[in-house]
């Protein structure tokens, strides 16, 4: 793509370009926030076997029905059946005190809850007819075996994982998610404000805003470190990566622009990298590279500025991740409030939602829009999108500060 591309021209070739991932197996205990990939099923049923709901006396029914006031009926109190035990079966006009998880005994189908029970010596004294089925879990009601317990595409949760795992599903097939690797570009930059070298330096925030982001939803990502703004450290850094085949996506920040050590670009073609697009109708975030590896693997150029970095990371990184895990694409919510839009330029502006109760009828964006400042950016919680205007008025869509759990 040799002219500079819209923010939908950009963001339609990166999905084109890469491929969904497929699947993976992992254990179910350390599955929390993934996606499954295929319908779970039980392999048990939960319960597994008729058990009490309350602590108290396990008893048939049927022997309690000539039971009156003045004609109460005494049951004999056998042993306690504890959760875990399995129970005898049980002699007519008996009692059997049972635990809370506790198996109901073969020919018990009702228990009497401690707090109604009437002890006379060593029997329980009924004077009225006992209801069947009461505080009686039944086997499989809550799950039956080889029932789909949870659907495919269902995001997994803390909840889901406890039922699963009572279930007896040990392992879940998952959406695998794109490992990334990340370095940095620039002469200038120091890991820290303790290694600053001379009053020219400045600190990297971008590789651990961008860890950080990428962390938070769940993403593996490993820092490669900081290449100098030379041809040779930059070649460096981009074999490195080339090497590195377990990274699924390649990042960098900086070195994207127009200028004289803006090498990003130059070395990756000279690699045998080849660049989809360079630059993209925006704001901020205009120098956005948009690249293959020579072995067919994404790599994204990120711009050097720090919001820059982040919105190319917000909508477009995460536009290639969510397509490689195998997920429809990010949808903004409209907004019918006016915006003055640029011509030929798609604006993404920091702001802060305007809602009457739980509906968003605006976005404040009276926060400083600079390419450089970060202070608006934790200011805001919402990031509006404002496309060309055509004959109209702008066109709007608000995101979320935040990307969307994967």
């Amino acid at each position: 793509m040799t002219e500079r591309p819209s923010v939908d021209e950009a963001l339609d070739t990166i999905r084109a370009t890469v491929a969904a991932l497929g699947r993976e197996l992992v254990p179910t205990r350390r599955a929390l926030g993934r996606r499954l990939a295929e319908d779970s099923r039980a392999t048990i049923d939960v319960p597994r076997f008729p058990s009490s709901a309350m602590d108290g006396y396990a008893i048939a029914s049927r022997d309690t029905l000539a039971a009156s006031p003045s004609n109460p009926v005494d049951m004999r109190i056998a042993k306690l059946v504890r959760a875990g035990d399995q129970a005898p079966p049980m002699c007519p006009m008996t009692a059997v005190g049972i635990a809370t998880g506790a198996p109901i005994p073969a020919g018990a189908d009702t228990v009497v809850i401690h707090e109604r029970a009437a002890i006379v010596g060593d029997a329980l004294r009924l004077s009225e007819p006992v209801a069947a089925m009461l505080n009686v879990r039944l086997a499989g009601e809550d799950f039956r075996a080889g029932e789909v317990a949870l659907a495919r595409d269902t995001d997994l949760t803390a909840d889901a994982i406890g039922a699963l795992i009572g279930c007896g599903i040990d392992a879940l097939t998952v959406r695998r998610r794109p490992r990334l690797l990340l370095f940095s570009t620039g002469s200038e930059l120091a890991p820290s404000c303790r290694d600053l070298a001379n009053s020219a330096a400045v600190v990297d925030s971008n590789s651990p805003m961008i860890e950080a982001l990428a962390t938070g939803l769940g993403l593996q990502i490993d820092i490669l470190g900081t290449a100098q703004d030379t041809c040779s450290s930059t070649d460096a850094m981009l074999d490195a990566a080339i090497a590195a085949t377990d990274a699924d996506l390649v990042l960098s920040t900086g070195g994207v622009s127009g200028g004289a050590f803006d090498l990003v670009r130059t070395r990756l073609e000279a690699g045998g990298g080849r660049v989809h697009f360079h630059g993209v109708n925006m704001r901020p975030g205009k120098p956005l590279l948009f690249a293959t590896l020579p072995d067919g693997r994404p790599y994204f150029g990120l711009p050097g500025n720090p919001v820059a970095a982040l919105v190319a990371f917000r909508f477009f990184v995460m536009s290639a991740i969510r397509a490689m895990a195998g997920l429809a694409p990010e949808s903004g919510r409209p907004v019918a409030d006016s915006q003055v839009g640029r011509a030929g330029t798609t604006l993404f502006l920091r702001g802060r939602a305007r809602r009457d109760g739980e509906q968003l009828v605006g976005v404040d964006t009276g926060l400083d829009q600079r390419s450089h400042v970060l202070s608006s950016v934790l200011a805001a919680d919402t990031w509006l999108r404002v496309d060309p205007p055509a004959d109209g008025p702008a066109i709007q869509f608000a995101f979320p500060k935040v990307p969307p759990p994967l």
